[in-house]
């Protein structure tokens, strides 16, 4: 069994969560922003690594957290879905922190970047499952673990999934809910983006998409 914690961010309120076991001193971190409250959480339950970064999608309030973490932790792993995020992490107009009032954020050349696989190994037994989910932009990725389904900003509680910036897609979305859709009855929990923590099942997915 995994434990998950979650922090919301100055920016946007997004969510920045720690994936972590009782009897081990590794941590994984998904969407990193605010980093004080993580290292304050990880001195407080005596977590001593970051193993890896999972992230949903480049979009800067989803990233900005990771050269902190690199800093800190430099032999970390950094997760993205394909090539399309690899480059916004690279490129601050791609990931939309080139027009913020705090500055471009692009992670270093040597930064350790890894496209997902199907499967990821978190600790021994313990599999992470991804899911590749364009629509909200063409790096968006969910992925599951110990029945938490972290969606980023594929799918937030009623809310309908912003398809107007670059890459997005109506289309492609519609898609994405459909293939989540077949999670439903699973007893998934939603660790979305933004916003609340919430259960997949009997949740109406159409509020993402219906306009």
């Amino acid at each position: 069994m995994i434990e998950v914690e979650r922090f919301v961010n100055s920016r946007f309120s997004s969510n920045t969560y720690v994936l972590s076991q009782p009897k081990c001193d590794n941590i994984w971190i998904v969407d990193p922003g605010d980093t004080e409250n993580v290292f304050e959480w990880m001195k407080n339950h005596s977590k001593t690594n970051v193993t890896g970064i999972l992230l949903t999608h480049a979009h800067f309030d989803h990233i900005y957290g990771v050269n902190d973490i690199l800093a800190h932790f430099s032999q970390c792993k950094v997760y993205i879905a394909n090539e399309y995020g690899q480059r916004a992490l690279y490129d601050a107009k791609s990931n939309g922190s080139k027009y913020t009032e705090e500055g471009p954020i692009t992670l270093p050349k040597d930064a350790n970047i890894c496209f997902y696989p199907e499967i990821l190994e978190l600790w021994p037994g313990v599999m992470l499952y991804t899911m590749y989910t364009p629509g909200h932009s063409d790096d968006s990725q969910c992925f599951y673990v110990d029945g938490n389904l972290f969606t980023g900003d594929t799918l937030i509680k009623d809310t309908r999934t912003v398809t107007k910036l670059k890459s997005g897609s109506v289309e492609k979305l519609n898609a994405t809910i459909g293939n989540i859709s077949f999670l439903q009855g699973k007893g998934m929990i939603i660790c979305a983006g933004h916003g609340d923590i919430f259960l997949l099942d009997g949740y109406d997915l159409t509020k993402a998409t219906k306009k």
